[in-house]
């Protein structure tokens, strides 16, 4: 989700050229882009006309739709996909990485935006990244969402620190909420006598949610991320993750890492350091944010 949601800031670049948007992703991901406006309609790339892309031979119902664009974006690193589409449409595929390489320090939405400008489909001075508030008029300004997962347990900082966070927002007032996704259902029973949790597999639910909340505290993952971009106040907690390159998009974000002498390896390396001292200790966040009912 969190590459998907770091394309956003494209997407609305290129509302200014293109009266209409259409996006070929994970179902769940597409439902949640055209939720938002940032596109007209989603296809699911689970589906097996989606998947025939990458055969010899597409799907006739494949082939009739991509013949409809004016111009196709494929964010991949595919060249036999680029090649399949240019001979189903006679046009051309634009194929733009979905991350800089891995030695640049360049931020992943920078990147996509300057991909865009280099196929000539954006102009110079549409480089800045448009950041809008997509929260509900509703919001609850104590509410605090807490997700304390990611897509890969390197990236997660213990979950006895997050409940650690989590008192210390009670002693401050506000209302720390814990969210859950598929991948965290093991953490429900460590965390049940602790109040709300929220367990959301509908990605456009946990969006709504997130749209009634007054801030969100979490690790390097696709939640923050979307959290950020919706417009809410974010702490991001970093390890072994590189915030130059990563780094939520937001009108309020916090990233919080641990100064190292090494640097960030998840990309670099197959696993973490026994004793990585990239992640901060709660008595380090807690000194380094106050939390206010302002936040």
């Amino acid at each position: 989700m969190g590459d998907l949601v770091l394309c956003f800031p494209a997407l609305i670049a290129l509302r200014k050229y293109f009266q209409t948007i259409h996006i070929l992703c994970q179902n769940r991901l597409g439902k949640l882009s055209c939720r938002l406006g940032l596109t007209d309609r989603h296809f699911p790339i689970e589906s097996a006309a989606s998947a025939s892309l990458y055969a010899d031979s597409p799907a006739p119902e494949v082939r009739e739709m991509l013949m409809h664009y004016d111009a196709v974006v494929l964010f991949s690193f595919s060249q036999q996909l680029q090649k399949n589409i240019r001979k189903i449409t006679g046009k051309n595929a634009y194929l733009i990485a979905p991350r800089p390489h891995i030695g640049k320090k360049t931020h992943v939405s920078r990147h996509i935006l300057s991909g865009l400008a280099d196929c000539g489909l954006l102009k110079s001075n549409d480089m800045s990244l448009i950041i809008q508030d997509f929260r509900y008029e509703t919001a609850d300004p104590a509410k605090i969402l807490i997700h304390p997962g990611s897509g890969s347990p390197r990236k997660n900082w213990h979950i006895s620190n997050f409940i650690r966070i989590y008192e210390l927002l009670r002693t401050q007032g506000k209302k720390p909420e814990f969210v859950l996704g598929p991948a965290e259902e093991s953490l429900a029973a460590t965390l049940q006598n602790l109040g709300t949790i929220h367990q959301h597999s509908d990605i456009t639910e946990f969006a709504d949610l997130l749209r009634n909340a007054g801030g969100f505290i979490g690790n390097d993952s696709g939640a923050t991320h979307l959290a950020a971009f919706l417009g809410l106040p974010v702490m991001a907690i970093f390890g072994p993750s590189d915030p130059d390159r990563w780094k939520p998009l937001g009108r309020a974000v916090k990233v919080l890492r641990a100064a190292t002498s090494c640097s960030p390896c998840f990309e670099t390396n197959t696993k973490n350091c026994d004793k990585p001292d990239c992640f901060i200790s709660p008595q380090q966040f807690s000194a380094r944010i106050h939390i206010t009912h302002n936040t």
